[in-house]
């Protein structure tokens, strides 16, 4: 999904580019400036979708005026994958609190690591620039604890564990909000995605 949508917005004349580190954000009287360690970019219009970074790099922006966000809260989590043993394709799956399920809400998908499962922003707040990248071995053993109750196509003894970042706002709702020549997306953990 990703991929088609970088297609579709390439085609639609956006200019995507990756590993560039975005410095400050300016408004001017025809568009934005976006100054990177490299070089100046100028824009008609900036589309802010960074994550974690979103309220780091909104914070330096120079604007007349800037969509106003709910709080943006960014937690380290620590997904894992499980080896299959059975065969098949498995389909996404969102499990809420209830019906037996006592803890936050768990998340799955098949991937090319195994059948990956997280829960639903239960880590510790980081700052993305100086999170720790460890997994809790407690939200880890929550994880083994899950895939041996609830997921019989699985080897709960196989888990690797990994970290990413994860934004959500105070609502779980994600935003996507535009005033003059800046739009903003963000806190699109979970669901939003």
């Amino acid at each position: 999904s990703v991929q088609a949508l970088k297609d579709a917005a390439v085609r639609a004349g956006a200019d995507i580019r990756h590993d560039i580190v975005v410095r400050e954000i300016s408004g001017t009287a025809t568009g934005v400036e976006i100054a990177t360690d490299g070089a100046t970019i100028r824009a008609g219009h900036v589309v802010l979708a960074a994550g974690a970074w979103t309220r780091p790099l909104l914070d330096t922006a120079r604007f007349d005026a800037l969509p106003e966000l709910p709080r943006l809260r960014t937690t380290q989590e620590q997904p894992a994958h499980f080896v299959p043993v059975t065969d098949g394709n498995w389909p996404s799956f969102v499990h809420h609190p209830g019906a037996g399920l006592t803890t936050e809400g768990i998340y799955g998908l098949g991937s090319d690591d195994g059948i990956k499962i997280g829960e639903h922003g239960t880590g510790p707040v980081v700052d993305p620039d100086t999170r720790t990248f460890r997994p809790d071995p407690a939200g880890v053993a929550r994880l083994v604890d899950y895939a041996a109750a609830w997921l019989p196509g699985v080897d709960p003894d196989s888990v690797t564990a990994d970290t990413c970042l994860y934004t959500t706002t105070p609502d779980s709702n994600f935003v996507v909000d535009r005033l003059g020549h800046i739009t903003v997306a963000a806190g699109f953990s979970g669901h939003g995605f």
